[in-house]
């Protein structure tokens, strides 16, 4: 590699603690973390601990830190090479606003946070030419503020649409992930690739979340059987919107496989209701009802567990 890349987080919660950690051990890579609360707090005092697949601690001065309570550290404004938003799903759109201050003309923006119409909004602040549609299938807890668990080793998918970035135009990029040990995998379809993701969280988050189990656990028959079905109402409203998704049989092969991969992990839904925070399900099943409406679909499965996890967090 030649020269340096900047790289801003934008939202560490655990996702993005875990990219920023990673990437600023690559030599040349220059990264801002953009944090809040009292884990932005122990960043600034300690820096990250990371524990888990590797055990690694960063100090402070490895990375630049903006805290979202106090203000904005404008170190990267106009000189972001790319934007990385990892935060939960109801902030990205916050975060895509913020983001436009650190932008130059070949800025790219990636959205890694759950959930559907993301990539849709940073499309729509910042033109198709700059936006790389992404996910990540890492697995990442928080122990406490400013200490993560990296449980599952994982990727960080990245794919094209229409008018995004190629991968040449990215390869750089793609070396700094790969030299961080993020394993970056390229897609040529983004548009299935954000989608396959969606209905793996779709049939997973909210069954688990209602039940209290491990993803594991949801392998018995029932269980399983209800994950897949929930997943097929999703997929048929894929298929409407025009996105070409494997066939049944291989979604299902693959569900299996994540639930394999991930047995012992609580899922991100599951933490959020017990720790009373917001959960991701308007970006997640509650997306797939309001989209199937638009075609005259109904999605009773999918409706249910909205309806459910909306009542949980009621209270």
């Amino acid at each position: 590699m030649s020269g340096s890349m900047k790289l801003a987080v934008l939202g560490a919660g655990n996702i993005g603690t875990l990219v920023g950690a990673k990437l600023s051990q690559v030599e040349g890579a220059k990264v801002l973390i953009h944090a809040r609360g009292e884990h932005a707090a122990s960043l600034a005092l300690n820096g990250i601990k990371m524990n888990g697949i590797e055990n690694l601690d960063v100090p402070n001065h490895k990375f630049d830190l903006s805290i979202a309570d106090v203000e904005f550290n404008p170190i990267f404004d106009g000189l972001a090479d790319i934007i990385l938003i990892c935060s939960k799903a109801k902030d990205v759109n916050n975060l895509l606003s913020m983001a436009r201050r650190l932008c130059h003309q070949a800025t790219k923006i990636l959205v890694l946070s759950n959930g559907l119409g993301h990539l849709e909004s940073a499309i729509e602040e910042f033109g198709p030419h700059r936006v790389v549609p992404a996910t990540t299938t890492h697995g990442v807890w928080r122990e406490f503020p400013g200490v993560i668990n990296w449980a599952g080793s994982g990727a960080i998918n990245i794919g094209r649409i229409d008018q995004s970035p190629t991968k040449d135009e990215l390869s750089e990029f793609l070396e700094y992930v790969e030299l961080a040990g993020l394993n970056p995998i390229w897609f040529d379809d983004g548009r299935k690739l954000i989608w396959s993701k969606i209905l793996i969280n779709i049939a997973i988050n909210p069954i688990a979340s209602i039940t209290g189990q491990r993803n594991g656990d949801l392998l018995q028959a029932e269980m399983f059987d209800m994950c897949t079905e929930v997943m097929l109402e999703g997929a048929k409203v894929a298929r409407l919107e025009g996105v070409a998704l494997d066939s049944d049989a291989d979604l299902i092969d693959n569900l299996r496989q994540v639930l394999e991969q991930t047995g012992a992990n609580t899922c991100s839904m599951l933490q959020d209701i017990r720790n009373g925070r917001e959960t991701e399900i308007a970006f997640l099943n509650r997306m797939i009802v309001s989209r199937a409406e638009k075609y005259g679909m109904s999605t009773p499965l999918n409706q249910l567990l909205s309806k459910l996890i909306e009542s949980i967090t009621l209270y």
